[in-house]
């Protein structure tokens, strides 16, 4: 089963960075803007998930800036793209979906990591 998740992931990371490629050579400029905008949302979030090696901040800490810097992140690029109007509701609306969705991921990896430290620990033991 977990080959076979890694697989649908790789898949589905080939098969978004080949769409997102081809409406960037052949799409107009609206959408090479939203493809640049999705890269550069990506790669920050990334940049940001390094915040979880910095061994001196607490848990907490990194989900924060992680978390902070991401929806920060998110925001600007919903901004320059236009994605939906900046009044409160639709704001509101956005953040709560944003961060339903940070944390649904951030849980998957916590028990994903959680159950490998145990696994380890059981070997060492």
């Amino acid at each position: 089963m977990k080959k076979i998740i890694k697989m649908l992931a790789q898949s589905i990371g080939f098969g978004s960075t080949i769409c997102m490629l081809f409406a960037f050579i052949f799409a107009d400029s609206g959408v090479r803007k939203i493809v640049v905008s999705f890269v550069l949302l990506s790669v920050v979030i990334g940049l940001l998930s390094l915040i979880y090696d910095v061994k001196r901040l607490s848990l907490l800490a990194q989900t924060l800036i992680h978390m902070g810097g991401s929806f920060v992140a998110f925001m600007i690029a919903a901004g320059v793209n236009q994605w939906f109007p900046f009044r409160w509701q639709v704001i509101l609306s956005a953040s709560v979906t944003f961060f339903l969705i940070f944390f649904g991921i951030w849980i998957f990896y916590y028990l994903k990591y959680k159950r490998e430290i145990e696994r380890i620990n059981q070997k060492l033991g």
